[in-house]
């Protein structure tokens, strides 16, 4: 316990353990940099457990999260960045109010910013990704109380199709794309285009089946650990040495379609392939999954309608 922040364990229901984290950060930004360093200090103690951070950091992330603020990135809010990106963290979803400060003043004078915020780490994201933080009104207060909710997942139709970019990688592709788009299909031009598309949809579906490529490339170490296990014994073996190299080769190309899959689902294009960034990829997905799932809505009226 720091005069800044709380830090503890709680016991779930089901037995699990989380770290938890209640922060107070000062209004002097020169005072919290101790606050950020005693983040990043127990992010390393932590590690990868689920840690959930939340409470009033007195500072925005950016520009932004201020209403009627200073239009430009503060000191304060680059040494926060650098707190979150060194940590590893970044917001659980939330409804309510996005404001979560307000001077309680009104026209010009009105400045409404988001102070207070709710943090999760990769181990958070990945076990409690259903988890929301709920931003209440403030009442008198100038700040927004905040709860969190570990609510269970909502499970409704089946997952949309999607086109994934390593596939044109295969060497049947073309070929599969050129088979379909060649079959007669009746109709004005904007029917055929819509048929053939929906065409080619089933058939890529039934070609890959399984497009994760991650539990092939497992298959694949472990044939070269037998394989090598067996060059100990045979170093200079001929068809041993071929197998390994055909192993190695597909090793190569299949985690270059694992890199490919998980850029392509995490949205980030400005990081080149072959970089084998894949536990950022694996963090960024798990993070962007968490804060676009939709549990429910609030009507006009003030109701909740679940999705």
């Amino acid at each position: 316990m720091t005069d800044q922040a709380i830090h503890g364990k709680a016991i779930l229901g089901n037995g699990s353990t989380v770290h938890l984290s209640f922060v107070y950060g000062q209004c002097d930004y020169k005072n919290r940099s101790d606050l950020w360093k005693d983040l990043i200090f127990n992010s390393q103690r932590i590690a990868f457990a689920p840690w959930l951070i939340m409470g009033d950091f007195n500072v925005s992330q950016h520009p932004q999260e201020q209403l009627n603020g200073s239009p430009r990135v503060s000191k304060a809010m680059s040494e926060f960045n650098y707190c979150l990106n060194s940590v590893e963290v970044d917001d659980i979803r939330s409804v309510g109010r996005f404001f979560t400060w307000s001077n309680k003043r009104d026209g010009i004078y009105a400045v409404n910013k988001k102070l207070d915020r709710v943090l999760g780490n990769w181990g958070w994201h990945k076990v409690y990704n259903h988890s929301y933080a709920l931003f209440h009104n403030p009442g008198i207060s100038d700040h927004s109380p905040i709860s969190v909710a570990l609510s269970a997942p909502w499970r409704i139709g089946s997952k949309p199709f999607k086109f994934l970019n390593f596939w044109t990688n295969d060497s049947r592709f073309l070929g599969l794309v050129r088979s379909v788009w060649g079959q007669r299909v009746v109709g004005n031009p904007l029917e055929v285009v819509l048929i053939k598309l929906r065409n080619l949809k089933r058939e890529l579906k039934h070609t890959s089946k399984k497009p994760n490529p991650s539990p092939k490339k497992e298959a694949i170490r472990v044939e070269i650990k037998n394989i090598q296990s067996r060059l100990l014994l045979y170093p200079t073996d001929p068809e041993l040495l071929q197998q390994e190299k055909l192993l190695i080769s597909r090793l190569g190309k299949v985690k270059v379609e694992e890199e490919s899959l998980l850029k392509q689902k995490s949205r980030i294009n400005w990081i080149k392939l072959r970089d084998s960034n894949n536990k950022f990829f694996h963090h960024s997905v798990t993070s962007l999954h968490h804060r676009n799932h939709i549990d429910r809505l609030q009507k006009a009226d003030g109701s909740w309608a679940c999705t």
